[in-house]
């Protein structure tokens, strides 16, 4: 991940935040909603000058990868996210805050649930959860990836796409970390005795 230049600090601030509706309704089933969660978000970003690296509406919960300006906390971010998207989905779709017997609606007035899940994110591990978001979220990964044993797949249930790419990261470094010590290890072999290291 590439740092940033900002009036009086150079560097990058990122998180993976996850948050869900009140009474974890899973009112983002439905498309025209999820859609308009997705666009009110996107405008956030714009306005107060975020990037989204990654988002994932789920069902009940959303996944966000954003990296924000210095001057903005965590809970300010999140704080931001929450009130738009809920003033514009109530507007959009009234019937929500409208109490029905047997109906998922937030008659109290809040879309969303007051807590939320938030992790800094470094340079080391950016691409990863960059990549657990976009495809280990989707319904067709979690399909292939994570059987319950009810679906048949082609692979063992218990090979992991998040995990197989930490692996794959871990195992890179480890081949560069033995490419040089064995250039190392030549270059002192080939050096004059007087010049090794004792």
């Amino acid at each position: 991940m590439k740092t940033e230049s900002y009036s009086h600090c150079h560097g990058e601030s990122s998180f993976h935040i996850v948050f869900g509706p009140k009474y974890r309704h899973d009112i983002f089933g439905k498309d025209e909603i999820k859609t308009l969660c997705e666009k009110c978000f996107n405008e956030v970003a714009s306005k107060e000058h975020f990037e989204i690296r990654a988002l994932k509406v789920m069902e009940d919960h959303v996944h966000l990868f954003v990296s924000i300006p210095p001057k903005f906390s965590v809970s300010e971010t999140v704080q931001y996210f929450k009130g738009y998207s809920a003033r514009k989905i109530f507007l959009e779709f009234p019937w929500l805050k409208q109490f029905q017997v047997g109906e998922k609606r937030f008659w109290g007035g809040h879309l969303w649930s007051r807590g939320y899940f938030f992790r800094s994110v470094g340079s080391t591990t950016d691409q990863a959860v960059e990549f657990y978001i976009k495809l280990s979220q989707d319904k067709k990964q979690r399909e292939k990836y994570y059987s319950t044993g009810k679906i048949k797949t082609n692979r063992a249930t218990t090979e992991d796409p998040y995990i197989e790419f930490l692996q794959n990261k871990l195992k890179q470094a480890k081949q560069k970390h033995e490419q040089r010590t064995l250039y190392i290890g030549i270059r002192c072999n080939g050096m004059p005795p007087a010049f090794r290291r004792r």
